[in-house]
């Protein structure tokens, strides 16, 4: 088992591949390879359905990176708990209800590691998401705070919610 699951949302497309290109970062980063082996793994996933639970199942803690467009400054990162999405009491990720409804569907299935904590960057409301399309500027200014959220909450997790 694997206590920590780190998965990049999203599609190959323009500013959806932020949690690919951040998964990718963090994998490289020193803080994330300097954690015990078998204690956390970064993946990109594809987000729907079981596909995602299967992703999270075992983990006792995940952190889901994706694109959002909730009407924030481009480049804003948002943390949330997986509950918020669920709810509805924050915004959707480019994924919309799908990966808030997987999210439910996990929860009432009890399916979900104890701790699901999304991050999310804001896109521009104008970003393109073809195939030739590069990160906007916001979105790639952004992923190294990114990167360093997510070791960050590694290191809190580990600190204060590992039992």
């Amino acid at each position: 088992m694997t206590p920590i699951r780190v998965l990049g949302l999203g599609s190959p497309f323009g500013d959806d591949r932020v949690g690919w290109i951040t998964v990718e970062n963090l994998m490289r980063s020193d803080g994330f390879r300097a954690l015990p082996e078998g204690f956390a793994s970064a993946e990109i996933c594809d987000p729907v359905g079981n596909n995602l639970l299967d992703a999270m199942r075992g983990a006792r803690l995940a952190i889901l990176i994706d694109a959002v467009r909730s009407g924030a400054a481009a480049g804003t990162i948002m943390r949330l708990n997986a509950q918020n999405l669920e709810d509805g009491t924050e915004p959707c990720s480019s994924h919309g209800f799908g990966l808030s409804a997987t999210l439910a569907l996990g929860r009432a299935l009890n399916d979900l590691p104890q701790d699901v904590v999304l991050f999310l960057v804001e896109v521009p409301a104008d970003a393109g998401f073809g195939p030739a399309e590069n990160l906007s500027e916001p979105v790639a200014m952004a992923i190294p705070d990114l990167t360093a959220a997510v070791l960050n909450e590694i290191a809190e997790w580990t600190a204060h919610g590992a039992q």
